[in-house]
């Protein structure tokens, strides 16, 4: 075996049992099992995203790891905060993937008791402020004074900032453009595949969605109501159309005709369904204030009763269609779950928990993720 993967994947504790990665809990007996079990190897590789933990036990692992022996490589691939950071630096070459976050700070915890039981839980504390800083100092090209300076602050670092100020030694680039294309070459890679029939699988349950509810992707028609309350349907217009002389229009169903008055005043005459003509408001009638108002309150009742019905026949519709479409309904739903398990099948992780068994991110195509928020 080349090189050897550890996984540094959880928060760092101090309580070594031999189930503790099962609950993202990563400690120093997880690490030299997995060293164990690829201990023939020529060099390490360290794969690091952790939110930090418990002090001792991070620098124990640090110190597990450089008594090894053989060359380091720690590679930061997500979040790399508190104490995981003095794991980071046991690396002779050590690498952040560009879309990773480091963070160091000052060392914190809690405890109870007496003033005496307190001040030496401080002074505890300034030691480990102290002993960090120090080996920050040692380690990097930045001194233990800012060091201190970075940790009172909590400093969040960017993997440029990061390698500016030597914590690490290179920058990893998550995608590279490969220069080479074969127009003839017919075949497709298993990430092409199974990515076209995830796509398929989405249009399908999407597709089933829509004639479920009835929504094909056909734009909405513009529809007008008369000042006496008559729905006028412009079928070659989009709702935020403004109708105009030539228009095409139906009144339930059938080519619309005559005259109509609208809300605002104007007058639409129909002839074969076709507008051909729009008459201005009539300014030679009453101007009484109140009058206008009544006019105007009396279109809008009619206009919303109009949509009231409207949507009542939509209502009634739809219900007689769901009571009828019972059997297909079932079919759908059981064809859309048959959807749901290809599609968990097919971008299912392919993760192996056995060290043996675990692939450099490097050297694969696909992807390990593990998410943890900040605290």
């Amino acid at each position: 075996m080349e090189t050897a993967h550890i996984y540094i994947y959880g928060e760092i504790g101090w309580i070594q049992d031999k189930n503790s990665s099962e609950y993202g809990i990563v400690t120093l007996s997880d690490v030299k099992r997995q060293y164990d079990a690829q201990k023939d190897c020529k060099d390490v590789k360290v794969h690091i995203h952790t939110i930090g933990g418990v002090v001792w036990e991070g620098f124990a692992i640090h110190d597990f790891l450089r008594s090894l022996g053989k060359p380091i490589t720690t590679v930061i691939e997500g979040v790399c905060y508190s104490i995981g950071t003095v794991i980071s630096l046991a690396g002779d070459t050590r690498i952040m993937t560009s879309n990773s976050e480091f963070m160091i700070h000052m060392p914190w915890g809690m405890v109870s008791g007496e003033s005496a039981d307190i001040q030496k839980y401080a002074d505890s504390l300034k030691k480990d402020e102290h002993k960090a800083a120090d080996f920050y100092a040692a380690k990097t090209k930045i001194t233990k004074e800012e060091a201190l300076e970075l940790m009172k602050v909590e400093t969040f670092m960017t993997p440029e900032e990061t390698l500016e100020k030597g914590f690490i030694t290179e920058i990893a680039i998550a995608m590279r453009a490969v220069a080479k294309y074969k127009p003839k070459s017919s075949k497709m890679s298993k990430k092409d595949d199974n990515k076209k029939k995830v796509n398929g699988l989405m249009k399908s349950i999407e597709g089933a969605f829509n004639k479920f509810f009835g929504n094909d992707g056909a734009p909405q028609l513009k529809m007008v109501v008369d000042a006496n309350g008559v729905e006028i349907d412009f079928t070659e217009l989009e709702e935020d159309d403004t109708p105009a002389v030539g228009d095409k229009a139906t009144i339930d169903g059938a080519a619309a005709e005559g005259e109509h008055v609208m809300p605002s005043g104007e007058t639409y005459v129909f002839a074969a369904g076709s507008l051909t003509e729009i008459k201005p408001a009539d300014e030679g009638g009453d101007d009484s204030e109140e009058m206008q108002q009544l006019q105007t309150e009396n279109a809008q009742l009619k206009k919303d009763l109009a949509a009231e019905k409207k949507a009542h026949k939509a209502l009634q519709k739809a219900n007689k269609k769901l009571e009828s479409d019972t059997a297909a309904t079932k079919k759908m739903v059981e064809t859309m779950q048959a959807d749901f398990k290809k599609l968990k099948k097919s971008i299912g992780s392919d993760f192996d928990t056995d060290p043996k068994n675990r692939k450099d991110p490097e050297k694969t195509t696909k992807s390990r993720k593990v998410f943890k928020d900040k605290e």
